[in-house]
Protein backbone atom coordinates (compact mmCIF):
# COMPACT_ATOMS: atom_id res chain seq x y z
CA UNK A 1 0.00 0.00 0.00
CA UNK A 2 1.32 3.42 -0.70
CA UNK A 3 0.66 6.55 1.56
CA UNK A 4 -2.39 7.67 -0.93
CA UNK A 5 -4.50 4.61 0.40
CA UNK A 6 -3.14 5.15 4.17
CA UNK A 7 -4.11 8.15 4.34
CA UNK A 8 -7.36 8.14 3.19
CA UNK A 9 -9.97 8.23 5.98
CA UNK A 10 -12.48 6.16 4.85
CA UNK A 11 -10.80 3.45 3.30
CA UNK A 12 -8.86 3.22 7.05
CA UNK A 13 -12.16 3.36 8.63
CA UNK A 14 -13.65 0.78 6.72
CA UNK A 15 -10.58 -2.10 7.95
CA UNK A 16 -10.91 -0.47 11.12
CA UNK A 17 -14.65 -1.66 11.41
CA UNK A 18 -14.53 -4.81 9.13
CA UNK A 19 -11.42 -6.02 12.16
CA UNK A 20 -13.66 -4.76 15.28
CA UNK A 21 -17.00 -7.12 13.37
CA UNK A 22 -14.48 -9.33 13.40
CA UNK A 23 -13.59 -9.19 17.26
CA UNK A 24 -17.23 -9.21 18.23
CA UNK A 25 -18.57 -12.00 16.30
CA UNK A 26 -15.73 -14.44 18.11
CA UNK A 27 -16.81 -12.72 21.47
CA UNK A 28 -20.89 -13.69 20.06
CA UNK A 29 -19.65 -16.75 18.94
CA UNK A 30 -18.07 -17.56 22.36
CA UNK A 31 -21.51 -16.74 24.44
CA UNK A 32 -23.93 -18.82 22.16
CA UNK A 33 -25.23 -15.84 20.21
CA UNK A 34 -26.66 -16.29 17.02
CA UNK A 35 -26.02 -12.84 15.60
CA UNK A 36 -22.21 -13.70 15.23
CA UNK A 37 -23.42 -14.92 11.97
CA UNK A 38 -24.76 -11.88 10.58
CA UNK A 39 -21.58 -9.91 12.03
CA UNK A 40 -18.90 -12.28 10.36
CA UNK A 41 -21.24 -11.95 6.59
CA UNK A 42 -21.49 -7.89 7.34
CA UNK A 43 -17.77 -8.12 8.03
CA UNK A 44 -16.52 -9.75 4.97
CA UNK A 45 -19.00 -7.42 2.79
CA UNK A 46 -17.25 -4.18 4.32
CA UNK A 47 -14.00 -5.55 4.38
CA UNK A 48 -14.70 -6.79 0.06
CA UNK A 49 -15.60 -3.19 -0.51
CA UNK A 50 -12.39 -1.33 0.95
CA UNK A 51 -10.22 -3.68 -0.65
CA UNK A 52 -11.63 -2.87 -3.54
CA UNK A 53 -11.70 1.26 -2.66
CA UNK A 54 -7.86 0.83 -1.65
CA UNK A 55 -7.14 -0.88 -4.78
CA UNK A 56 -8.53 1.59 -6.98
CA UNK A 57 -6.78 4.70 -4.72
CA UNK A 58 -3.71 2.44 -5.41
CA UNK A 59 -4.60 1.91 -9.34
CA UNK A 60 -4.09 5.85 -9.83
CA UNK A 61 -1.07 6.86 -9.01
Amino acid sequence: MNKKVLTDIRTITGFITAFLLSIASIILALNDNQFWVAAIVISFVLLSFNVRRADKLYKEV
